[in-house]
């Protein structure tokens, strides 16, 4: 099994921000959910540790690992692994965002997932960078990350498609269990701190 966790709530996700690569912290509300996270992969079997660089996620898979007695050395930091770069829509707002990019934000609502922000990337160019990792990722892996990354590699490993890919909510701390020899999504379990 693999183990894809959204990172906790932070202070942009607060702030309704588009943060992506910008390096923000965890909320106290986000530790909450890091822990609660933590005690839900209690009586799961984890070998491997995967984290984004960016703080919200570092700081996520290191308390779930204290909650489960893994040593936080043991965390891999994975660069592919980062948010998708929201470009010039990076750190903004959506009335921001609409109020100073009317058109392009159209183009977004248009085209959701197949959208590649201007000067940024779109969620292919997240499949491509982390299409090696997710291919040689081995199981028993908890892997903590973000939400693009996580539509990215259920994506890419055909669990959803462009039809679906939206029926699958994952909050802030919530567990996806992925199957990868089933091919299939085992599960998903929702952080009651949410």
């Amino acid at each position: 099994m693999i183990y894809l966790v959204r990172h906790g709530e932070s202070e942009a996700n607060i702030q309704n921000r588009f943060s992506g690569i910008t390096d923000v912290d965890l909320s106290d509300k986000g530790r909450k959910q890091a822990a609660t996270a933590g005690d839900n992969l209690k009586t799961y079997k984890i070998d491997y540790v995967y984290s984004s660089p960016l703080k919200r996620a570092r700081e996520t898979a290191e308390i779930i690992c204290d909650v489960n007695n893994i040593d936080v050395d043991q965390i891999i930091i994975e660069n592919n692994l980062i948010e998708v770069n929201f470009g010039l829509f990076e750190n903004m707002t959506w009335d921001e965002i609409r109020e100073s990019h009317r058109e392009e934000s159209e183009n977004w609502i248009s085209h959701k997932h197949k959208y590649k922000f201007p000067e940024g990337e779109s969620y292919d160019d997240i499949v491509n960078r982390i299409s090696f990792f997710v291919d040689n990722v081995p199981d028993n892996s908890l892997i903590v990350t973000h939400f693009g990354v996580i539509q990215s590699i259920l994506l890419y490993l055909d669990m959803v498609d462009d039809n679906n890919l939206w029926d699958h909510k994952i909050d802030n701390c919530d567990i996806v269990i992925l199957d990868k020899n089933k091919g299939k999504i085992e599960k998903i379990i929702k952080n009651a701190s949410s």
